[in-house]
């Protein structure tokens, strides 16, 4: 993001250049503090260079805005291009705003629920089931192929557009947009729940980036290789640590919600507490350049972030994916195996945020994802990873306590471009 600013009594004028995505409205929140520092009091925004916004960036708008009312002032946006005055209209810059919450549901309260204990052989932690709609399933779609990341960088026509609403969650290699050219340098770790997508840009950003969907936009990546679920989750399930035990692995939550819903695929999303996470990110885009991602060590360092620990203990997370026992079929190139299992397979990614305890007892999937993507900052996005070199490995992600969601998976298809 390139802004220019130009001074007048009390008064203030920015150009805007580039894409107002969580790093530029980073740089624009400080830009109009230092303002504010001097004395300025009345600002125009000249957004006619701006080429995205996102959903950090409307909330940095927003929160302005309101600053300088209170300091009598004003925050002013001039020179929209269309998509920009669309996505600021939703945030509510405009008439739009009447209709932004459309589509948004309420809080429902589980504590009247009828939970049962989980008939498994878990031996690190504590499980509870409650339906939430008995018939619920899913339908997952297949985009890409995973085998091209090791054979050649991603062109156009092995990518493709996908919209991401309210009722589905899907996970994979992509970024925020809608064309392959405006994407192709920053294609990264991707997580998409409730219309809320989150990814971590592979152009070097510092910073994850964020959309938050509504009535009128829902958002779209392009997606490089993944999938993507929709449709109704059948049980909720809540668990926690037993006494005895320090954490419960992911891969004995994916049991136990797969054998939850008596199939052998299973949709899931989760909300948890983190002892630790496992996981990577790109380092670069698997579009650009010539050659495809290598994985050989050393070189493995250019292409991946990776620690040689879990990290984020004691942060909140939401985690989305697909598990399967023994898959077959198309969809068995997008698992890989679960730690410490015998044939159990899956695909997950993690939004990690700040920590905060979590509901749990009184859980609404959309409610719950909402609130973490309106109250809590977002550190990261990662695809989380069974590490099975032993001692020398980092294991496995695990967690504290927290809540599931899980439906069987009844039909998966591929997407064609």
């Amino acid at each position: 993001m390139k802004i220019s600013t130009a001074r007048e009594t009390g008064s203030a004028r920015l150009q805007l250049e580039g894409r107002l995505d969580r790093e530029g409205a980073e740089q624009l929140s400080y830009t109009l503090e230092t303002l504010l520092q001097g004395g300025i009091r009345t600002v125009t925004l000249d957004l006619s260079g701006v080429t995205y916004v996102s959903t950090a960036g409307t909330r940095v708008l927003t929160r302005w805005r309101e600053e300088l009312a209170v300091l009598r002032g004003k925050l002013n946006v001039a020179e929209l291009p269309a998509a920009v005055q669309e996505v600021l209209a939703d945030a509510g810059w405009g008439p739009a705003s009447e209709t932004s919450a459309a589509g948004r549901t309420s809080a429902v309260d589980l504590r009247g629920s009828s939970w049962y204990a989980a008939a498994d052989l878990a031996t690190s932690g504590n499980y509870e089931l409650s339906a939430c709609a008995p018939a619920g399933t899913l339908v997952c779609r297949l985009h890409g192929s995973p085998a091209q990341l090791t054979q050649a960088p991603f062109r156009q026509e092995d990518c493709s557009v996908v919209t991401l609403p309210a009722g589905s969650f899907g996970v994979g290699l992509g970024a925020i947009g809608s064309s392959y050219e405006s994407c192709q340098g920053r294609i990264g770790e991707l997580i998409a729940v409730e219309g809320h997508l989150a990814y971590f840009p592979s152009d070097g950003a510092r910073m994850a980036d964020y959309l938050v969907g509504s009535g009128r936009v829902t958002p779209r990546a392009v997606v490089a290789s993944g999938l993507s679920c929709e449709g109704g989750f059948a049980k909720l399930l809540r668990f926690s640590t037993q006494p005895e035990s320090e954490s419960v692995p992911l891969s004995e939550l994916a049991t136990t919600g797969l054998n939850a819903v008596g199939g052998g695929l299973a949709g899931m999303v989760i909300a948890g507490e983190t002892a630790g996470l496992a996981g990577v990110r790109l380092r670069r885009s698997p579009a650009i350049g010539t050659a495809p991602v290598q994985f050989e060590v050393p070189v493995v360092r250019d292409w991946l972030s990776f620690a040689p620990q879990r990290t984020y203990p004691m942060a909140t997370t939401l985690i989305a994916g697909v598990v399967a026992r023994a898959p077959k079929g198309p969809i068995a190139a997008f698992l890989r195996p679960l730690e410490g299992t015998d044939g159990l397979f899956g695909h997950f990614h993690a939004a990690v945020f700040s920590y905060h305890p979590l509901p749990q007892r009184t859980v609404e999937l959309g409610t719950l994802v909402g609130g973490l993507f309106e109250n809590h900052q977002l550190r990261d996005v990662l695809h989380l990873v069974s590490d099975t070199r032993g001692a020398a490995g980092v294991a496995e992600s695990s967690l504290l306590r927290g809540v599931g969601w899980v439906a069987p998976i009844t039909e998966v298809s591929e997407v064609r471009r």
